[in-house]
């Protein structure tokens, strides 16, 4: 007889452990069809089945994922749990995606993951939203409340900017065509900012801003481009690619319109916080000024009263100097005057001798005479003309 008698309790446990153990029983995905689907306090409890097995589920706050219909084809995201207490198997559910659905999501990734590795996404490429924008273009319906409800947003805070509504599908085929001419023409349209936007809906239905050329166009754009595409909730390619990615199509509205009144408050308070900083410059440099100026004339005056002393004795010195100088002049002067005095012909002629000439010039000899000859005897008083009666050399 086998004495090896476990509990149930034991039992179960065990069973817990190895469940928990074995990696193959966590995070996975399971495709199968809903059965009795029911929501409970806010938890979603049903049978996942195919055509030979079924499990029980349960989806703890099923409000967060997709909620399915019986009958309908779902892929489940969970894992693995056994229950030790009731003894019972069970598949915590964290994700529910309709099977449809989960194949275009699954090819979304994967594009998604091509494109962002081709920089289409990259960060460092995207332009800066205009803090102040004076023209706006919004691509999207005229039909439907999106259009209403940016305008409504931007003209609440401003009455200034120019909106210009550029009328394209936002849903179903071709209707990302529809979007990417109208890109290519609005850009070069010189507006400051660009929204594309539409309201929530399906995952098929937000399909068109999931395409490849779209993304690529929004890439080419030279003007910024907000997307503004379906609930906070939703996220397309299209708000991956923009260069600002708005929650909502509002939201962008709030993002784009600066308030006006907020911008003249702030103006003026800033040219009276401009005039406060002149005015207070003015008076700092003013007295700044005056300082400097009170320490220039001090200076002035210390170096004239310096100076002065040393004016006042080079002037003294030059002063006598000019005097030894004059003194030393005069006496030669004088000097020089007694001599030219001394020699002065004149006074020779005062003394009794004649000054002869004839024809102009000094009679030295009596070799320059003939008797007959006219000359010209000047004395101290006076001149006497004379003719030579007779010629006697003595030598």
């Amino acid at each position: 007889m086998n004495n090896n008698i476990i509990s149930v309790t034991v039992l179960n446990n065990v069973i817990n452990m190895i469940f928990k153990a074995e990696e193959h029983l966590h995070d996975i995905q399971v495709a199968g069809e809903i059965s009795g689907f029911k929501i409970f306090k806010g938890h979603g409890y049903f049978t996942l089945k195919d055509e030979k097995c079924q499990i029980s589920c349960t989806c703890f706050n099923c409000a967060k994922t997709y909620q399915p219909k019986d009958g309908e084809s779902v892929i489940l995201k969970g894992s693995v749990d056994y229950y030790a207490v009731g003894g019972k198997l069970n598949f915590n559910v964290d994700s529910i995606t309709p099977v449809g659905q989960g194949l275009l999501a699954l090819k979304l990734k994967m594009l998604r993951d091509r494109l962002y590795q081709e920089g289409y996404f990259d960060e460092a490429r995207k332009k800066p939203i205009p803090a102040y924008p004076s023209n706006v273009c919004v691509v999207t319906s005229f039909n439907g409340a999106v259009i209403k409800d940016i305008k409504r947003t931007i003209r609440r805070k401003n009455d200034l900017i120019n909106i210009y509504i550029k009328d394209v599908k936002v849903q179903g085929k071709d209707a990302h065509k529809d979007i990417i001419d109208a890109l290519e023409k609005v850009d070069k349209m010189g507006f400051d900012v660009i929204i594309i936007a539409r309201g929530g809906g399906s995952f098929e239905e937000l399909m068109p801003f999931n395409e490849e050329s779209l993304v690529k166009a929004i890439y080419a754009c030279k003007t910024p481009v907000i997307s503004a595409v379906g609930h906070e909730s939703d996220t397309t390619l299209c708000d991956e690619a923009a260069d600002y990615r708005a929650a909502t199509p509002t939201a962008a509205a709030e993002h784009v319109a600066y308030d006006v009144n907020e911008l003249k408050e702030y103006t003026e308070y800033c040219k009276t916080r401009i005039k406060t900083l002149v005015l207070k410059h003015i008076q700092t440099s003013e007295t700044d000024l005056k300082t400097k100026m009170s320490l220039l004339l001090s200076g002035i005056k210390l170096a004239y009263n310096t100076n002065l002393n040393k004016i006042e004795s080079i002037a003294k010195s030059l002063n006598v100097n000019m005097q030894r100088i004059y003194l030393l002049n005069q006496h030669r002067l004088e000097s020089l005057m007694t001599k030219l005095d001394a020699f002065n012909p004149l006074n020779v002629l005062k003394k009794g001798y004649w000054y002869v000439s004839k024809d102009d010039k000094a009679v030295t000899s009596t070799a320059q005479l003939n008797v007959g000859d006219v000359v010209y005897m000047r004395t101290d008083d006076g001149q006497v003309k004379a003719g030579v009666l007779e010629v006697k050399n003595e030598i």
